[in-house]
């Protein structure tokens, strides 16, 4: 999936929320103590919350200033799914550059270990 999504970014908090407000969310799932995402009722993506988004984002491409991050509206979401991963890349533009950043792909929380599955029952 493919999608272009509105942005916000908190100077002060240092967040980045990105959101599809014609959505409704069903689930929020904390991937980590840093990332939140929220998916409607088809499992599909609908908000992304990053706490630390300047430093966290800096740190995996230097282009990526607060200011960056200030001037930030609008920005496409891809969400891929490998196995039992979500890998989300953010595209957006700033001074006419487009900047691309893949952030750390993360379990997907409904997938099930067959061997865990099979021990629980």
């Amino acid at each position: 999936m493919k999608k272009k999504f509105n942005a916000s970014y908190d100077p002060d908090g240092d967040i980045l929320t990105i959101y599809e407000s014609s959505k409704q969310v069903k689930e929020s799932i904390e991937v980590s103590e840093d990332l939140i995402i929220d998916m409607d009722k088809n499992k599909q993506l609908v908000n992304l919350e990053l706490i630390d988004a300047y430093k966290f984002l800096h740190t995996l491409n230097k282009e990526i200033s607060k200011k960056a991050l200030m001037e930030m509206s609008e920005v496409e979401l891809e969400v891929k799914n490998y196995r039992n991963y979500l890998i989300i890349t953010l595209e957006f533009t700033y001074n006419n550059k487009i900047i691309k950043e893949k952030l750390p792909a993360f379990i997907n929380s409904d997938f099930k270990s067959p061997l865990i599955a099979s021990t629980a029952a």
